[in-house]
């Protein structure tokens, strides 16, 4: 019988994140700005504590990751992934500040080789690891997928058990080469 917890999680370019609408876009571009690793942030001259898979800053952060212009758009956004239980998020009224926590963080690595450089996520640079099964709650709330929950519930069941596949968890850090017959 084949180890199921070898592929319980899939690996995502963020230089190829989902474009075009869908929740999951929002989820995916949320999570991969992301702390990867325990830490203080800085965000605009302040300093926020944050855990890997959380942010903490402000709206026009949240805005600029998101790609809108507006803050309610923004937090709608925020309040949907919210009810569907893919992160938590709190807003301060007084202060403005934002924080999140994607609640499907996948955490393999104690991130001990970058402890010099910044603790959050990079912008497009590296990959997203995220768990396989990440599509099923929008199936099971009969949630009518768009392009890019399309996109992303194909690319979680057409590599997540393919070991010549980079993105797969079996194929985890190492560079992959494909022997084609």
């Amino acid at each position: 019988m084949k180890c199921l917890q070898k592929y319980q999680w899939v690996k995502l370019p963020r230089k190829c994140l989902p474009r075009g609408k869908g929740i999951l876009s929002a989820w995916a571009k949320l999570a991969s700005r992301a702390a990867f690793r325990k830490g203080v942030a800085s965000y605009c001259g302040y300093k926020n504590p944050v855990e890997p898979g959380m942010w903490a800053g402000g709206v026009v952060g949240l805005k600029s990751i998101l790609g809108t212009r507006s803050r309610s758009k923004a937090l709608e956004t925020m309040e949907k992934l919210s009810a569907l239980g893919y992160l938590t998020y709190s807003l301060d009224k007084e202060t403005k500040k934002l924080t999140y926590q994607i609640t499907d963080w996948v955490v393999k690595c104690s991130g001990a080789a970058c402890m010099k450089g910044t603790v959050y996520t990079t912008d497009g640079y590296g990959f997203l690891c995220m768990p396989r099964n990440i599509t099923e709650r929008l199936t099971q709330q009969h949630y009518k997928f768009e392009e890019a929950d399309a996109w992303l519930d194909l690319w979680c069941h057409t590599v997540w058990e393919d070991s010549d596949n980079g993105f797969s968890f079996f194929c985890a850090c190492y560079p992959v080469r494909k022997v084609w017959r």
